[in-house]
């Protein structure tokens, strides 16, 4: 027998030895160090202490993901609930990354007022059928430009179609544009798993995108019922929040 080869077990040990000093390493480079995240609970166990996130990238540390943290103290899960957004703090506590600060982000200051007309475009749709915009004339659009690989998209987007449930018979269209260059099967995927049941648009060239100047991701606007541009907003909120609810509420009315 090879006295260099390694048999499975053995090999098995190295491969888990070396990513366990791997991480060791990590945690132990970071032990003084603390990183704020923003992102939106999926699940939650109070007599564990434990809560999992679906949180935006993380600078320093880590990009955007779902993942399961320890607490601090569990009291300090106590009132939170599955889909709320969160303002969080890790800190490394031995092997681990531990959320010393967790708190709801709460109503978002009122939606950023401007006003002018919206650039008419057409697209496909993950359903096949393509929209226009002028078409949607006469209603209020919730227009959201996304990609899959956004945490921060990700953790709008039940609001975003809880709000389009409960509004659509007055009125509310929603278009969300998702702008991942690849192949459409992750936009599925994604869609499926949330279970989201407004249209979703196309722009895989992000040309309307361009057209709409939108720099940074998610964007979204709330365009009117004569077709104006009335509210622009750059990050994720709670879109079912006090102050977008009464934002959409005004321009129903």
């Amino acid at each position: 027998m090879d006295k260099h080869r390694l048999r499975p077990w053995r090999r098995m040990l190295v491969l888990t030895a070396i990513c366990c000093n791997l991480h060791l390493a990590l945690v132990s480079g970071h032990a003084q160090s603390r990183f704020e995240g923003e992102g939106r609970v999926v699940a939650l166990d109070e007599s564990e202490g434990i809560v999992t996130l679906d949180h935006g990238p993380i600078s320093g540390l880590m990009p955007a993901m779902q993942m399961a943290f320890p607490v601090q103290r569990a009291e300090q899960l106590v009132g939170l609930q599955a889909g709320a957004l969160v303002r969080f703090a890790l800190q490394a506590r031995g092997t681990e990354w531990v959320i010393v600060t967790i708190e709801p982000v709460g109503d978002h200051p009122p939606p950023h007022l401007t006003r002018f007309p919206a650039p008419d475009f057409t697209l496909p749709t993950l359903s096949g059928a393509p929209v226009r915009l002028s078409d949607l004339l006469g209603k209020v659009v919730l227009l959201n430009f996304w990609v899959t690989w956004c945490g921060s998209c990700r953790a709008e987007m039940p609001t975003i179609d809880a709000l389009y449930r409960r509004y659509k018979n007055r009125g509310l269209e929603v278009l969300a544009v998702n702008l991942d260059a690849a192949t459409t099967s992750k936009v599925q995927a994604l869609v499926g798993e949330l279970g989201t049941t407004f249209r979703v648009g196309l722009d895989p060239s992000s040309s309307i995108a361009r057209t709409y100047r939108v720099a940074g991701l998610p964007t979204t606007y709330l365009i009117d019922r004569a077709g104006n541009i009335v509210v622009q907003e750059i990050g994720a909120r709670d879109w079912l929040d006090a102050n977008s609810r009464l934002a959409i509420e005004g321009l129903l009315q």
